[in-house]
C-alpha cells in the first residue's frame, strides 16, 4: 500500500510493526519513517482526529525523546509520519515470555536480566515524569508504546495519544492491561495518576513476568472475570490479606523487587487500585529503579545480577562473591565538631549506596551528588585485589581523607592516576569527600563484605 503525506511524499508500506485498536505502524521504503494508519469509523472521528494530531505537532516535545507526528496523511488516510529509532525494541521485548520460550528464567537472563529492565524503567519514568511536568499526560503507556535502544535510550510512539488531562471520552484509546481501573471501567479521563497507574503495571510485569492484576482464578476464568479485575473488582495478585487472585505465574518477588519496589506495588495496585490519589508517582518509581540498580551484585560463577543482600546468586546457587558497599551521605564538620564537643553520636544523613562488585566499574552518578537524574558521571570506583580504585570523571578534585588523620588527606583528581587503597572487612579507615570540607557536602564510606564462605 502507498500513501501521501501533506507535504507531497509518498511512502510505499512494506511491513506492520504492529497494530492497536485504532491502527497500525508500518516500516517504509525509507528506514528513516514509519507511518502510522489510524482505522475510524466515521467522518466526525476523522475530523477529531486530524484536530488532535495538529494539537500535538504544536506541542513543546522538541526536547524529549517522543517520536511526535512530522507530517499528516492526505485523504482518504488519516494517520501521521514519524521518524523511526533506529535498532530500538519495544519494552514487550522485555515483559512477555513468547510462548516458544521452554524457561523463563533462562529467557529473562537471555534478553538483558535485572539490571537492564531497571534501567529501562527508570528512563521511562523520567521520560513520563518530564511530560507531567508540562502539565501533559501521554494517554495510554504500554509496553508496545515504550522503545529502547542498546545505548538504553528510552523513547515513546504514539504521541497521538499525548493531552492535557481529559474528562472521560467516547473514543478513549487504552490497552487493556495497561489502563487504570477508572479508564478500562470508563469513570475517568486520562491524568497523570492514569499514567502512573499503567507505568506501574508495566513496571511490575517487566520485573517479575506476571501482571499484577491477572491471577490463576481470574485468568483462567472466562473473559468477564479479566474484565473485572481490570475495572479493580478484584484484589492484585500480591494482596496481604485477600488471597482469591494470587499467581502460580512469575519470578519470585524478593529476586527482582526490592523491598522499596514492593511497597511501591502495594500501594499501587492495594489502596491505590481503586483510589488514584493513593498511588505514588513516577518520581518515586523513578527513584525506586535506580535505587535497586545500585543493590544490583553481578554472579561471578554465572553473570547473572541480583540484590546484594542475597546470601547466594538466585540464578545458579552460587555463593555471594565480595564487594564494597558504597555508602553515600550528608555530612557536615560544624556539626559533626558540636556533637564532639557534647560527647553525643553525629545525626546519621544516610542518602543511599552503591554496591562495587569485581565485574567492573560503578559510578557515582548526579543522582548521588546532586539529586539531578542526568549528567555526566562525578567519580569511577573499581574494586579489584581487594583494593578501591577511586578517580574523579568531572575536572573536579575531592578529597580522599583518612580518618581522624587530617595529614593523609590525598586529593582525587581526573588526570590524575586513580588512587588505590587496600580494605579490610567492615568499615574502611578512608572516606571520599564531595565538597569542601568546611561545608555542608555529601561524603562516600566504604565498607568490604566478604563473600559467603563455600
Amino acid at each position: 500500500m502507498k500513501v501521501k503525506d501533506d507535504g507531497g511524499r509518498t511512502h510505499e508500506l512494506v511491513k506492520e510493526l504492529g497494530a492497536g485498536g485504532q491502527g497500525s505502524v508500518y516500516a517504509t521504503q525509507d528506514e528513516r519513517y514509519v507511518v502510522k494508519v489510524l482505522r475510524l469509523p466515521d467522518e466526525p472521528a476523522r475530523e477529531r482526529w486530524l484536530m488532535r494530531l495538529n494539537a500535538v505537532r504544536a506541542l513543546p516535545l522538541e526536547d524529549l525523546n517522543i517520536a511526535r507526528p512530522i507530517r499528516l496523511l492526505q485523504r482518504p488516510h488519516v494517520g501521521y509520519v514519524m521518524e523511526r529509532v533506529p535498532g530500538a525494541q519495544p519494552l514487550s521485548a522485555l515483559c512477555h515470555v513468547p510462548h516458544t520460550q521452554p524457561s523463563p528464567g533462562q529467557w529473562y537472563l537471555e534478553t538483558g536480566g535485572l539490571r537492564r529492565r531497571l534501567g529501562v524503567l527508570a528512563r521511562t519514568a523520567r521520560l513520563l515524569g518530564h511530560l507531567h511536568s508540562r502539565g501533559l499526560v501521554y494517554g495510554d503507556p504500554s509496553p508496545d508504546n515504550v522503545l529502547f535502544s542498546e545505548e538504553e535510550t528510552v523513547s515513546l510512539i504514539d504521541a497521538d495519544n499525548l493531552r492535557y488531562a481529559s474528562k472521560p471520552l467516547g473514543e478513549q484509546v487504552l490497552t487493556p492491561w495497561f489502563a487504570a481501573p477508572e479508564v478500562y471501567a470508563g469513570r475517568s479521563g486520562v491524568n497523570s495518576l492514569t499514567d502512573a497507574f499503567a507505568f506501574a503495571a508495566m513496571a511490575f510485569q517487566t520485573l517479575t513476568l506476571v501482571h499484577p492484576l491477572l491471577g490463576d482464578q481470574v485468568s483462567a476464568g472466562e473473559a468477564e472475570a479479566e474484565e473485572a479485575a481490570l475495572r479493580g473488582e478484584w484484589p492484585w495478585i500480591d494482596h496481604p490479606q485477600d488471597d482469591r487472585n494470587r499467581s502460580a505465574a512469575g519470578l519470585p518477588r524478593t529476586l527482582v523487587l526490592t523491598p522499596a519496589l514492593r511497597a511501591l506495588a502495594e500501594q499501587t495496585f492495594g489502596d491505590g487500585l481503586l483510589d488514584p490519589l493513593a498511588r505514588p508517582g513516577l518520581g518515586a518509581w523513578e527513584e525506586a529503579l535506580w535505587e535497586a540498580m545500585d543493590r544490583l551484585l553481578t554472579c561471578p560463577s554465572c553473570s547473572a545480577q541480583a540484590d546484594h543482600t542475597l546470601a547466594e546468586c538466585p540464578w545458579c546457587g552460587e555463593k555471594r562473591g565480595s564487594y564494597v558497599l558504597a555508602g553515600i551521605q550528608v555530612t557536615d564538620q560544624e556539626v559533626l565538631d558540636l556533637a564532639a564537643a557534647q560527647g553525643v553520636p553525629a545525626p546519621a544523613m544516610e542518602l543511599s549506596a552503591v554496591v562495587v562488585g569485581t565485574d567492573g566499574a560503578r559510578y557515582i552518578q548526579p543522582r548521588h551528588f546532586t539529586g539531578q537524574a542526568q549528567g555526566e558521571s562525578h567519580v569511577e570506583l573499581i574494586f579489584k585485589d581487594d583494593k578501591l580504585s577511586v578517580r574523579s570523571l568531572d575536572q573536579e578534585s575531592y578529597t580522599l581523607r583518612r580518618q581522624l588523620r587530617d595529614k593523609d588527606d590525598v586529593s582525587v583528581e581526573q588526570q590524575g592516576r586513580p588512587k588505590r587503597f587496600p580494605l579490610a572487612p567492615g568499615r574502611s579507615a578512608w572516606q571520599l569527600h564531595l565538597g569542601s570540607l568546611a561545608g555542608q557536602h555529601r561524603l562516600v564510606t566504604f565498607d568490604l563484605v566478604e563473600g559467603t564462605p563455600l
